[in-house]
């Protein structure tokens, strides 16, 4: 696995880096280009509040030439047709990484399933296809567990995003006008706890749909994306 791919996956994504050495060398390696392009676009719409205001639409802007220069670019480039990835599940993936530079807070659980789909399930669906779950049914379920994880990042993260003004936690769960520095203040920890805890149970739900459809996934890769769908739940839990 190219060095540069593997800091990344190692160092942002422990459970998966860890989870993923249980592959094959080469699928590891398809499987660490993946993420890598994504955490890029990820870092890069966090990076608008810094001086590199234009990263990420030079980063999109590249991946859309036929020849990138971007090298991140260039290897998701091969592995997209490699694997025959669906240009649509790129294309929202995109979408829902800029979304976050015009944050606005979710609705209800409805905008947040869709936002968690756009960020985390476009790239169960592309894994999935690393993975050799090729059958059309397997998407589904692929997508389903990138949700999942995705809300437990949300769960997570919420005093750390609060910080840089985004609440993840939909309106409709928290009191009217509830803003980032109500939820540093102790005095709301139950509220945010009971809100927290309904988003827990409901990515719950998709975990058991993502296991699920681990049955489309080849017998060498399998125990992989279990082991990291376990280590990730368990972040939950943990919450």
């Amino acid at each position: 696995m190219s060095k540069e791919f593997k800091n990344i996956l190692k160092k942002h994504a422990k459970s998966f880096y860890f989870a993923g050495l249980l592959l094959d060398k080469r699928t590891l390696n398809d499987a660490a280009i993946l993420y890598a392009f994504c955490r890029r676009l990820d870092d890069a719409a966090d990076n608008l509040k810094s001086n590199n205001s234009h990263e990420l639409q030079h980063l999109v802007d590249d991946y859309r030439q036929p020849a990138p220069t971007d090298s991140v670019n260039q290897s998701f480039k091969e592995i997209q047709k490699k694997y025959a990835f669906k240009q649509k599940f790129i294309d929202d993936l995109i979408l829902g990484v800029s979304s976050d530079t015009n944050f606005k807070q979710p609705q209800n659980i409805k905008n947040l399933i869709f936002y968690s789909y756009q960020v985390a399930g476009t790239v169960g669906a592309l894994m999935a296809k690393v993975l050799g779950a090729t059958h059309p049914n397997a998407e589904k379920f692929a997508i389903d567990l990138g949700i999942g994880m995705q809300l437990t990042n949300i769960s997570r993260d919420i005093k750390e995003d609060s910080v840089n003004n985004r609440i993840y936690i939909p309106q409709d769960m928290l009191p009217n006008n509830f803003s980032s520095e109500d939820i540093l203040n102790d005095k709301n920890n139950k509220c945010i706890f009971d809100a927290t805890n309904r988003i827990l149970e409901i990515a719950e739900k998709y975990y058991q749909s993502g296991v699920d459809g681990i049955y489309f996934i080849p017998n060498k890769n399998r125990f992989s994306i279990l082991i990291a769908a376990i280590l990730y739940n368990s972040i939950g839990k943990k919450i």
